[in-house]
């Protein structure tokens, strides 16, 4: 009797933590649409609310559903504590809320996690597209500078989000799927990307959607390259990858040849990085930092944004942050290899040569992988 009442408490702790995460999925992928154009501050207040308001239920599962020991929870309570403080600084919540549903994932089967971001991604990508048909909200579509290219981003705040959304989503198919695919449907992924990128000329995210197809193409091998590298090395290539971040865009020289064209290429990611540290002091606790993503073409707002999440995990959430987040990042790694999750680690490699370029990483309607921290893995199924 006490067996089937414990089933039934852990199933119930499941379906209201998944139940939590769609409606955070669907707040936190609204807040970056053209809704908060149409619809002006009212609505971005109203997300926000929801955000906060989702974000203390989950975490009654932790206190409620979870057996952690006391002692547990009182580090636990003392680590969302020091996080809110430091997002406070930042002005950002984003990596506190995101947080509260990394803890509360504990022992919830991952597989569902990713059914129910699919789900409720595509249902509002589509949702969001047919709401531009009808004109109920604006298509936002810009010219890229110096190209003369149209770029749309279908209801989305820019076309890079667009881009952005399509990847993390097929990224979570792939792992969803163990990245066994047939050649057929790696076609159909192919013209995907292909349409996203006639839509958006998002090189960037083209790039991933690339590399993430040349993945699944040659899987068994990529897969036995990181069997053979281990644990210690991918783990050390990521960490390595953000200081090499860190320094190619500390120290930008804007009269250099080298850095002129890798910074076209970048579109100008590394000029804004840098001025990141020209302007703003490195702090334990993180600081705000204004930025401005759109810009004004009347010219009275300059266009500020410092996308790289390492440059941002740095400079506005602070010292003790970034070393949180290589942190996580090496846990999931570690966690990955120890259940042959291959898949997974492709993942997140893939994620992590993305947030030198895009600043998604705390944004859960974009990357759901972070979740797998806590959450039940179950070891792939072979391929006969």
């Amino acid at each position: 009797m006490l067996d089937k009442l414990d089933l039934d408490q852990k199933k119930l702790g499941e379906r209201f933590y998944l139940i939590c995460l769609g409606i955070y999925i669907s707040v936190n992928f609204m807040s970056g649409t053209t809704f908060s154009k149409a619809y002006g501050l009212e609505a971005i207040v109203f997300f926000l609310r929801i955000s906060q308001l989702t974000a203390i239920l989950v975490l009654l599962k932790v206190f409620l559903f979870d057996k952690h020991r006391f002692k547990d929870l009182c580090l636990l309570g003392a680590l969302l504590g020091l996080l809110f403080i430091i997002c406070k600084q930042a002005h950002e919540l984003d990596p506190f809320f995101i947080t509260c549903f990394i803890l509360a994932a504990f022992k919830v089967d991952y597989k569902k996690v990713l059914k129910v971001y699919i789900g409720t991604e595509l249902a509002l990508l589509l949702g969001v597209y047919f709401a531009t048909l009808i004109r109920l909200v604006p298509n936002n579509i810009i010219w890229r500078e110096g190209a003369g290219i149209v770029r749309a981003g279908l209801g989305l705040a820019t076309p890079s989000d667009l881009a952005a959304h399509i990847f993390y989503l097929m990224l979570a198919y792939a792992v969803y799927r163990d990245f066994s695919f047939k050649k057929q449907e790696l076609a159909y992924l192919g013209v995907i990307s292909a349409l996203v990128f006639a839509i958006t000329n998002s090189r960037l995210d083209a790039i991933l959607m690339v590399l993430l197809l040349l993945a699944l193409l040659f899987k068994q091998t990529l897969f036995e390259r990181l069997k053979a590298l281990g644990t210690a090395w991918v783990t050390g290539i990521v960490i390595g990858y953000a200081f090499f971040d860190l320094l190619l865009t500390y120290f930008y020289t804007p009269t250099s040849p080298f850095y002129q064209t890798l910074d076209l290429l970048l579109s100008r990611r590394l000029f804004f990085g840098q001025m990141a540290f020209l302007n703003y002091p490195l702090r334990f606790l993180g600081q705000y930092i204004y930025q401005n993503g759109t810009g004004d073409p009347r010219g009275f707002e300059i266009y500020y944004f410092i996308d790289s999440a390492f440059v941002q995990a740095l400079m506005m959430f602070g010292i003790i942050f970034f070393i949180g987040m290589l942190l996580l990042l090496s846990y999931l790694i570690k966690k990955s290899f120890k259940m042959s999750n291959y898949s997974l680690v492709v993942a997140i490699l893939l994620i992590v040569f993305s947030m030198a370029i895009n600043h998604h990483f705390w944004h859960i309607s974009y990357n759901i992988i972070i979740l797998a921290t806590l959450a039940k893995l179950s070891a792939p199924v072979l391929e006969k």
